[in-house]
This record gives structure tokens, sequence and C-alpha cells, in this order.
């Protein structure tokens, strides 16, 4: 008889949290049911003032993106140019002041060296690791670098002169 009562009543509390469960489901059920969708239709007001000034803020740093960008494009074709020797054609008396990093071949004619502060043109194909300094005559097809941007260069004697020039230069 005691394990009959015992029955009943665990039946009875089984019963009640299974409707308990069933309950709070069903609850959940029907509030999500009713609720109104999260800011899909809602309208988000704001002032003209508001809007003017972060259109302006934008076009402002589009701009200066645009300015970054033109200068970054100009300095990279100024870059690649370096990268390729230039073929220059020069009279008597003109001179070829080279600048930091340059290279320069004479391919014909002549020319005198002219030196800097911290020394002459580097021969590099010379191979005695010997400078070509000041007024010494350049010799043809040798690779002449110039190390700093102090006035190195060269000054055509003869009536003509054909020189490859690599790096930033200019003719005077």
């Amino acid at each position: 008889m005691k394990r009959s009562r015992l029955y009943k009543k665990s039946g009875i509390l089984a019963l009640t949290i299974v409707l308990g469960i069933a309950f709070v489901h069903i609850v959940q059920i029907v509030n999500a049911a009713t609720a109104e969708p999260e800011a899909e239709d809602e309208i988000i007001l704001a002032s003209l003032d508001y809007v003017d000034d972060k259109i302006n803020s934008l076009k402002s740093s589009l701009d200066e993106m645009t300015k970054k960008y033109e200068e970054a494009q100009e300095r990279l074709e100024e870059i690649e140019s370096y990268g390729k020797f230039v073929p220059l054609e020069l009279t008597k008396d003109q001179i070829l002041i080279a600048g930091e990093s340059a290279e320069i071949i004479l391919r014909g004619g002549k020319a005198l060296a002219i030196g800097g502060e911290g020394g002459g043109l580097s021969d590099i194909t010379s191979g005695s690791g010997a400078d070509v300094n000041t007024d010494q005559e350049v010799p043809l097809n040798h690779l002449l670098l110039i190390s700093r941007d102090d006035g190195r260069g060269i000054k055509v004697i003869s009536e003509k002169a054909w020189v490859l020039v690599k790096g930033p230069y200019t003719i005077e």
C-alpha cells in the first residue's frame, strides 16, 4: 500500500513538471509570434545639417585620398624612369650633372669628369677601384657611379657625345 501511494505522488509530480515545461514553451512561442521586427521598419531621423556635415567630411576625405594617390602615382613614375638608361646626345661644353645614385656610361665622344666634395666618379668597370677625378678624361663604355648629389658629372669636350644615364640628372 505504501508503494502505491508513492507511485501516485510521483506520477502527479512528473505530470506537473511536463505540463510546466509545455506551458513555458507555449508562452515563448506566443511571444515570438507577436514580437515586432527589429529595426526593419524603423525610421531614423537626422537633421539636414548633420547629413551635410557628413557629406562634406566624406568629400574632403576623398579629396585628400585622391591627392595622395596622384602624388604616389607621380613618384612611382619618377622611380620607374630612374630604373632605365636614357640615351642622350650632348654637344660641346654641355655639362651633365648627375644626382645621387645615378649611373653614367659615355658611349661616344669625349668628356671630362667633374668631381664633387667627396671625390670623383666611381669607375665600376675599371676593376682598380679608382675614381675618375675632376678634369680627367672619362673612358668610353665604363660604368660610372655617382654616390652623392654634390655636383658630380661630366663636361663634353668633343663636338658631340653620346651618353647613357640612369637616375636623376640635369643638363647645363
